[in-house]
């Protein structure tokens, strides 16, 4: 997945069924030896059933995706880069260009 996207995307592994102890094929130490392994972002166990650590995977990849964000907003802008807000706001005022 890195390799064919964005070098900012977050990868999630996410073992669901957590309710179901007993026919559990990976244990909660291969999950996290697996995050280690492919370098993942983020694991959790949950149970869609149940709801075990559903809330918690959620509040914790939006922690992640803010934080991200915020280290984005505080990028410098490249020269050429343009908001579409401008093309819009020029077209109503009629002016041509950048100002």
């Amino acid at each position: 997945m890195r390799a064919n996207s964005s070098p900012d995307i977050k990868v999630f592994l996410i073992g669901n069924k957590a309710d179901l102890e007993e026919s559990r094929l990976i244990t909660t130490e291969q999950g996290k030896q697996l995050q280690k392994d492919f370098d993942l972002d983020l694991f959790f166990e949950t149970s869609a059933k149940t709801g075990f650590n559903t809330q918690e995977l959620f509040i914790e990849a939006a922690k992640l995706l803010y934080k991200d964000y915020i280290k984005y907003k505080k990028r410098p802008k490249k020269v050429g880069d343009k908001l579409k807000n401008d093309d819009k706001s020029n077209k109503e005022t009629g002016k041509k260009g950048c100002c």
